[in-house]
Order: C-alpha cells, then structure tokens, then sequence
C-alpha cells in the first residue's frame, strides 16, 4: 500500500487570500503611520489641551492627554503585531489564523469605530461640564485650541487612516469568507495510491516463493 505525499508540490494560493494578506499588511501599515504622527504630535496636542482649559475649573486636565497618547500607542503597536501575525500565518493556509482573523479582525474594526463614535460621548459630556463653568469653551473652541498646535492637516489625515485601517480589515474579512478562498485551508489528506507491480509492499524484504528458487534444476539422484 502506498500513499501520495501531500508535500510533493506546493498549494497554490488563490488570489482571493493573496489579497487578503496584502491588505493585513497594509492595515499594519496604516496603524504604524498613524502611531508615528501620535508620537510626532504628542507633545503639541497636550500644549493645546493645556492652552483650551486655561484659566477653567478643568485647568490641569490637559496633562492627561499624555497617558492618553502612550495607550494610544501600546494599543497600536498590539495591533500591529497582531495584524502581521495573522497576515503570515492566513498566508500559510492556516485555519485557525483565518478564523482570529474575523474575530480579532471584527473586534479590531468595533474599537476603531467605537474611538470615533467616542467623540460624541466626549462632545456631550463636555457641554454638561460647561453648564456648570461657564469660562469653558465651546466644544467647537475647544478642538480649535487643542489641534491649534499641530499642522491644518493632522486632524483630516489621520481620520483618512482609521477609515482606510477599517476598510482594510473589513475588505480582508471578507476576502477570507469567499468560497473561492476555502479549499486553500481544508486539511489535505493523503490519498492512497496503489502499488507498482513488481516492487512489492514497500518497508518489507522480497522473499522467494516456497519450494525454492524458480527455475531451479531438480536435484540429481
């Protein structure tokens, strides 16, 4: 009995998950960018926080917009690694990444739309806090002051890249959801093949028939 070997040649890949993988890559890329402006600006965006509550009950709160930034960027570089994990691993064919792939994936995409919605939480509560001080800004002052040290192009570019992060990762979900995508990571098996004649069952010693040798001469008498 013999077996195929299921290594001999390599499975081809499907586009489908070549760019999936591609796009992985490409959501890593984006946070890692985006992480570099938070570290760039980071010190500008506390000096406007400081700058928009001066002079208020909320004078001081602007030094929580570090420790604001450094989870900001723990929270990146995990998803960067994440990301790139799960990019080498979905190229591989492996099921399981394909799977984390659409549940941290999914998560991924919930916490980057939920850091947007954010804002109008953020925005209501500051509008309680100004009925009762009245020296605060407007909510429209207020991120004029917090981005009026940063350049006019911080604030659109990165809303820009956590609108292309989701789409990417979205776009990957779905790739790997496609049916074009599923033989690449089903189990293969090895498929049984029927022996050469001649050769004998492999691993085993080739034996001569009883009564001796074929065309062996009788014995003399």
């Amino acid at each position: 009995m013999a077996y195929a070997d299921p290594a001999s040649g390599p499975r081809a890949r499907p586009s489908t998950v070549n760019l999936a993988v591609y796009l992985l890559y490409a959501a890593a890329g984006l946070e890692l960018i985006n992480i570099i402006l938070s570290l760039a600006y980071s010190g500008a965006l506390t000096d406007g926080a400081k700058k928009a509550v001066a002079g208020t009950s909320q004078e001081g709160a602007g030094l929580g917009q570090g420790a604001t930034g450094a989870i900001t960027v723990v929270v990146g570089v995990l998803i960067i690694v994440l990301l790139s994990l799960l990019a080498v691993f979905v190229g591989k064919g492996k099921q399981v990444a394909r799977i984390l792939t659409w549940v941290l994936g999914g998560i991924a995409v919930c916490c980057t739309i939920g850091a947007f919605g954010s804002t109008i939480l953020l925005k209501s509560s500051w509008e309680q806090l100004r009925k009762d001080d009245q020296s605060l800004p407007t909510w429209d002052r207020y991120n004029e002051l917090l981005y009026s040290e940063v350049p006019s192009w911080y604030q659109p570019v990165t809303t820009v890249l956590g609108i292309l992060l989701i789409l990417a990762i979205l776009a990957a979900i779905v790739l790997l959801a496609l049916p074009a995508s599923h033989p690449y990571f089903r189990k293969v098996e090895q498929q049984w093949e029927p022996p050469v004649p001649g050769t004998g069952d492999p691993g085993y010693p080739g034996y001569p028939p009883a009564g001796g040798p074929p065309n062996q001469p009788p014995p003399t008498v």
